[in-house]
């Protein structure tokens, strides 16, 4: 296991000075498209998809909008819930160094929740991450999410196009 830990380690050393090193444009000029596929940890499991276009230039960042899917899957010592939501977005992104962008964001839609029986419900959550940019194209996304229907915290790749 300290082997396996070892090893993760020094990729992930050898990745980040890739990332520190690879030097990026502009990937997210206005009408640039970024799309985010993440999963997510919450008492149980669930993921999230999103996809945003880049619509105006905020000093050294970004505005984006865009549509955000999530589905979680948990299960309690009383019940299991699974929730479904649909929600349009907004997020503000803030340029670190050309490799590291901090954001912020909410989101207001519509949920399916699903405990003894489906209900649908009003979705609304804020969340703020971490964007490190691989190139111009991928990047890895960590985020944090205060919301009753999406996960507390996500990993997982964006693809800007």
């Amino acid at each position: 296991m300290k082997k396996f830990f070892a090893l993760f380690a020094a990729l992930l050393a050898c990745l980040l000075s890739s990332v520190c090193s690879f030097a990026i444009q502009d990937p997210d000029a206005p009408g640039s498209k970024l799309v985010t596929v993440q999963v997510g940890a919450t008492p149980g499991f669930g993921g999230i998809v999103s996809g945003n276009v880049a619509m105006a230039r905020l000093g050294s960042g970004h505005l984006y909008g865009g549509l955000q899917a999530g589905a979680n899957f948990s299960k309690g010592s009383y019940a299991s819930r699974t929730d479904f939501s649909l929600a349009p977005r907004v997020m503000v992104g803030f340029n670190l160094s050309q490799s590291f962008e901090l954001h912020f964001g909410a989101l207001a839609g519509i949920a399916a929740r699903k405990l003894d029986e489906t209900y649908f419900q009003f979705c609304y959550g804020g969340f703020g991450g971490l964007r490190v940019k691989f190139s111009p194209s991928v990047s890895l996304i960590a985020e944090g999410y205060y919301s009753p229907h999406l996960s507390y915290a996500s990993l997982g790749l964006g693809f800007t196009f």
